[in-house]
């Protein structure tokens, strides 16, 4: 209890600067000023009976164990969830890979194994939708530079390669793919919003001053959405490997009490728009597409019921790691498992 007046004083002194950055003052000129055009680009849903419910789910998970001799051992799976059949992808490696870097590696790498994983369901099946847990832009936006991990230079390479297929498979079978994210930083509303207000002169001091402050869509979303709904659907365009991709953008509050979400849609029927490299496109998105995130969402834990269910089928448990595949690893190798202080006491909870 030492630090934790002290962290009520910081609180206090706080408050209002916190409270500013966690949501819009509705008495300031910046909220009226979104006001209007959020509510102009903001939309009530209104859910309507669903009669074919076609869906697979994807996620991956992690596990990283730092050895004495300063390699990790990482592994990596992802799972497909459809009909109650699970389609896999497994990856397991031993190698050195900078503390820094580890983090950003093994998404990558999670990311990749989804991606196998979704290929390796449509080399089979057709389901009408697959949703897919995180941000399809995410993945379109990562640098494809050389890696600086031992055989893993040209993992990049492999992983837009991956994307593609996926991509190409899911074109060819008609499957739409809709990546769901929790929590993203994207700002993409934000500016369409902004780029409307350019057309009013009498806008041009307050778009001044927002394009020199941080603000992303959901800090908006929060601050003036006053029922569960979407926002406008934007399309834009992405070259992956020589090919122009289409995909419809567009965050989805599905109850008041809760926080954003960030939704990414592919589909075939999206490469039939003629879009610029530089523009986006104002889209009219398929009402089922939208009808379904919101028949999934159950709670605040349960965002997505498909997503959840294939989320709670992946995920590495603590037991499962040191009681299966660690021992596994001592017993196949006949090398006791040997782990730094720093990876021990994080085990331990010390």
């Amino acid at each position: 209890m030492d630090t934790f007046y002290d962290f009520i004083n910081y609180l206090n002194k706080n408050r209002d600067k916190i409270k500013k950055g966690m949501k819009m003052d509705e008495t300031s000129k910046i909220f009226n000023f979104y006001n209007i055009l959020f509510n102009k680009n903001y939309f009530p849903f209104d859910q309507y009976e669903i009669e074919k419910i076609d869906v697979a789910a994807t996620d991956s998970s992690e596990f990283t164990r730092t050895l004495y001799n300063g390699k990790n051992i990482i592994i990596i799976r992802g799972y497909t969830l459809y009909n109650n059949e699970v389609i896999k992808d497994f990856k397991a490696d031993i190698i050195p890979v900078d503390p820094n870097d580890i983090r950003n590696f093994t998404i990558l790498l999670m990311e990749n194994s989804e991606h196998l994983s979704i290929i390796n369901l449509l080399n089979s099946y057709s389901p009408e939708y697959i949703f897919v847990d995180g941000s399809l832009k995410g993945r379109l936006s990562h640098s494809n530079k050389p890696m600086d991990i031992e055989n893993y230079e040209t993992f990049m390479d492999e992983y837009f390669k991956n994307l593609k297929t996926m991509i190409k498979k899911a074109y060819e079978k008609n499957v739409k793919l809709i990546f769901i994210a929790k929590s993203d930083y994207s700002d993409s509303f934000r500016k369409y919003l902004l780029s409307i207000a350019e057309k009013d002169i009498l806008n041009s001091d307050v778009i001044e001053h927002e394009n020199k402050y941080y603000s992303n869509d959901h800090y908006l979303i929060k601050s003036l959405a006053k029922y569960k709904g979407y926002t406008q659907p934007l399309m834009y365009k992405k070259n992956l490997y020589g090919t122009d991709i289409n995909y419809v953008t567009f965050d989805v509050l599905p109850d008041l009490n809760d926080l954003p979400m960030k939704v990414d849609v592919l589909s075939k029927e999206f490469l039939k728009e003629d879009l610029n490299s530089n523009n986006r496109l104002i889209y009219n998105i398929d009402k089922n597409i939208i009808n379904l995130i919101f028949y999934g969402y159950a709670s605040y834990k349960v965002y997505n019921i498909w997503l959840v269910n294939v989320d709670k089928k992946v995920k590495f448990r603590s037991k499962e790691m040191e009681n299966v595949y660690m021992k596994a690893f001592e017993r196949e190798t006949g090398i006791p498992f040997y782990e730094t202080r720093g990876e021990r006491r994080v085990r331990l909870r010390i």
